[in-house]
């Protein structure tokens, strides 16, 4: 296809311009995916039961983050022990390279004890959650956080203008005189 250029409408438009072929959407790929989760919901945990107010797809839910459980804490143990090895064998080698040339104090050691603790827990955390999440896509092909995902923000400082508006001054007043 040729370009020719439109006179009156932009600059920029330099006219129609001939696109590469694209990847048609694959409608059955849901449904696909669905059927690999049931199956493999029926290998590992068999048929699965209806309880009195609970549907097939509830229970299989309820089971699979059952499962996902037990498999994130298994993670979250093993990798814990095996991080905290190499972590206190790191710290060790480092410890004794120092003290060749002068003293450790103790607080020094406890400090980096505890760093390598917080950083191999981490490490622990981060793993177990990734399996929780991936187990619980395999039997239900939906991702669900971890029950024991901690996140938390910062939170945001309040502008020095926001903090002399009347309606907060107002607020501050009401509390004063409430005796908070």
């Amino acid at each position: 296809m040729r370009k020719f250029i439109i006179r009156g409408v932009s600059k920029k438009f330099k006219g129609v311009q001939k696109l590469k072929p694209q990847k048609t959407p694959n409608r059955f790929s849901a449904m696909v995916s669905k059927d690999k989760a049931d199956a493999s919901t029926r290998k590992v945990l068999g048929d699965l039961p209806e309880f009195m107010g609970l549907s097939q797809r509830a229970t299989g839910e309820l089971a699979a983050e059952g499962l996902a459980l037990k498999t994130m804490n298994k993670k979250f143990f093993g990798t814990l022990r095996k991080e905290l090895g190499r972590s206190r064998s790191k710290t060790a080698t480092g410890l004794r390279t120092i003290r060749q040339s002068k003293k450790v104090p103790k607080l020094a050691v406890t400090k980096a004890k505890s760093k390598g603790a917080l950083k191999s827990y981490k490490v622990a955390n981060v793993k177990s959650e990734n399996v929780f999440r991936k187990t619980m896509e395999k039997f239900t092909t939906k991702t669900k956080a971890s029950p024991f995902a901690n996140k938390s923000r910062t939170v945001k400082k309040q502008s020095d203008a926001l903090a002399d508006s009347r309606e907060i001054q107002y607020q501050k007043k009401i509390f004063k005189d409430m005796g908070f």
